[in-house]
């Protein structure tokens, strides 16, 4: 399965702006701290996390990573190999200096730090390996995933932070405009179940169940929509081993690609579980 991009909000607590002289400020600090442990929450799970030292070795010495605010790639602050974005590992976890630009995107961002309106760093990155501790059964506990290694694709300071939860906050939990409250939303729980299979936690037979109900109520609209078009009709006839080769946009967004995305991961899921 495709890696899973995630992101991480780091307090800025841990930055501070630094001018020394007449030269242009910097934004120094740490965007992930070592042996850290803390509590991450989606919609319908939580676990543990905390990252290993070196977990960024191979991806600082190799990785092309930005500087961006809000991650927006249009609002560049700085760059590793332009030497404008320094990361490196030390004992407490990833330092960071970021020379922004003295232009009109570089003193907006420093000044609404300087001045509070902008209270955090988020990193993009995408999990390599990792180690999946969990609690005895019949015990209480949470799932530990330690990261032992990480590709980093950006740091950026950010106005809010940037979980995956965000996409959907404002649906409240009471539902709105006749939407279904949250809790009761059959496809936005199993997205939520399928990312936290993507991240190596086990899924209990409720989970997996909830998941097939999905993808059934995906396949129910794509017949609907599609008269007698089924999901392996999406495949390409060049897919030796039923994988797509391509796609066009359209059809990515299809509601039969979401079905086929569904199954893949129930297929995927109850291979690992069961394994």
């Amino acid at each position: 399965m495709k890696q899973l991009t995630e992101r991480r909000l780091v307090p800025f607590t841990q930055f501070e702006v630094r001018a020394e002289g007449d030269g242009p400020p910097e934004l120094v600090g740490y965007a992930a701290v070592f042996n850290q442990e803390q509590q991450i929450d989606d919609w319908f799970s939580s676990w543990l996390e905390e990252v290993a030292p070196g977990a960024f070795k191979k991806t600082l010495r190799e990785g092309d990573i930005r500087a961006l605010f809000n991650h927006d790639p249009n609002i560049v602050l700085g760059r590793n190999k332009a030497g404008t974005l320094e990361l490196r590992e030390d004992e407490h976890g990833l330092h960071t200096v970021i020379r922004p630009p003295d232009n009109e995107w570089g003193r907006p961002v420093i000044d609404a730090i300087r001045r509070g309106d902008v209270s955090g760093m988020s990193i993009t990155f995408q999990v390599i390996k990792q180690q999946m501790e969990y609690p005895p059964k019949g015990t209480e506990g949470k799932a530990k995933r330690t990261i032992k290694e990480a590709r980093l694709m950006d740091v950026s300071p950010v106005t809010f932070p940037a979980f995956p939860q965000t996409e959907i906050s404002a649906r409240s939990k009471e539902g709105r405009d006749g939407a279904l409250p949250l809790q009761d939303d059959e496809l936005l729980r199993a997205g939520a179940l399928a990312r936290r299979a993507q991240m190596g936690l086990v899924l209990s037979a409720e989970d997996r169940s909830a998941i097939a109900e999905a993808v059934s109520i995906l396949e129910s609209v794509a017949r609907e929509s599609g008269g007698d078009r089924s999901i392996a009709d999406i495949h390409s006839p060049e897919a030796a081993d039923g994988e797509p080769v391509a796609m066009s946009t359209s059809l990515d967004h299809s509601p039969e690609a979401r079905a086929r995305r569904l199954r893949l991961i129930r297929m995927h899921v109850t291979t690992t579980q069961e394994s």
